[in-house]
């Protein structure tokens, strides 16, 4: 299911873009940058706020799988939730439908009723970003008409969020298109596909899992605050007026930079987001080119690939955990 190919070209895509944000930073300059970093405490700070905002949304996955009646051990639950990170390159990280499959697998539960889930969790997390970009825009930026753009990408969401949570659109619009053509074969699955997009979409799920979502993905917006900080000459981020400003600013960079990168649909937003984020760092904050790379650099690397990295972790314990049920089941069955 998982194509090691796709993953092997997505990592050289990724080099090939780091390396033109560099170039773009001017490349001496970008690796003095990068080298002042004390490495030692920064990565593994960035990759315990990373940590924070999987199991913060971890959260928002066990609430929705109790909305539409589906149980899993929290070793299970939070082992798929992880593994679907393999595919976070995937064009809007809806490869992440895949969890659906490891949930069959463990208990039979039908695929239709939880891939949409995997919508639903993409559509808060828009609504999530662009709520923190607004707050960002609008205390800390406060100048420019970029936020026109985010509002008008978050207002196509959230209609596009009401619209999914009405049994209307199923009933009338969407049941007509699987009652002919290659759409038939999907009548079978179209209830629990309703059903899901209903459970987690309505209006209290859909404040509610939005809510969640907004501080899971700030945890990302602190890690850029720590970067531009310590690339600006601080020792570390404060509790002053000019550090607090500059965390607004990184949550509305980080947000813009990661709606346009889902709203792209190029996988993991690679390219769209590092244009945005440089472009933004530079010309909105008036910070020099080679720190905005490697801010973009370090952020990208850690926000990216290291949820990569702990769903394919993830991902062999999902792996091993099957095997061992199937084994079982093969001997109780020979008993």
């Amino acid at each position: 299911m998982i194509s090691t190919q796709k993953v092997i070209a997505f990592v050289i895509f990724s080099v090939v873009v780091f390396a033109a944000v560099g170039l773009y930073g001017q490349l001496d300059d970008v690796t003095l940058a990068l080298a002042s970093i004390e490495w030692w405490w920064v990565l593994p700070a960035m990759m315990f706020l990373s940590f924070l905002n999987y199991i913060i949304r971890y959260l928002k996955w066990q609430y929705y799988l109790k909305r539409i009646d589906v149980h899993l051990t929290n070793k299970d639950s939070f082992s798929v939730f992880l593994a679907g990170f393999t595919l976070t390159t995937t064009p809007g990280k809806i490869g992440e439908a895949i969890k659906g499959y490891f949930i069959r697998d463990i208990n039979g539960t039908p695929i239709a009723k939880t891939v949409p889930v995997v919508v639903s969790e993409r559509v808060t997390d828009l609504l999530a970003l662009v709520l923190l970009a607004m707050i960002g825009f609008g205390i800390g930026v406060n100048t420019g008409d970029q936020l026109l753009t985010v509002v008008m990408l978050g207002g196509v969401v959230l209609v596009a969020a009401i619209v999914l949570s009405q049994k209307t659109f199923y009933q009338k619009i969407l049941r007509r298109f699987t009652s002919i053509g290659p759409l038939k074969r999907f009548q079978e699955s179209f209830d629990d596909i309703e059903n899901t997009m209903t459970q987690t979409l309505g209006p209290k799920p859909l404040v509610l899992s939005t809510a969640i979502s907004v501080p899971g993905w700030f945890m990302e917006c602190l890690e850029l605050w720590l970067l531009l900080s310590l690339l600006s000459g601080a020792i570390l981020p404060s509790l002053l007026p000019t550090s607090l400003v500059l965390l607004l600013q990184a949550t509305f960079v980080h947000a813009t930079a990661s709606i346009i990168g889902a709203v792209s649909f190029l996988p993991g937003g690679i390219g769209t987001y590092e244009i945005t984020s440089v472009a933004l760092i530079t010309f909105l904050l008036g910070i020099p080119v080679a720190r905005a790379s490697a801010a973009t650099i370090l952020i990208r690397v850690v926000t990216l690939w290291f949820s990569v990295i702990v769903g394919f972790v993830a991902l062999g314990f999902v792996t091993r955990s099957t095997r061992k049920r199937r084994v079982a089941t093969e001997l109780l069955g020979n008993s």
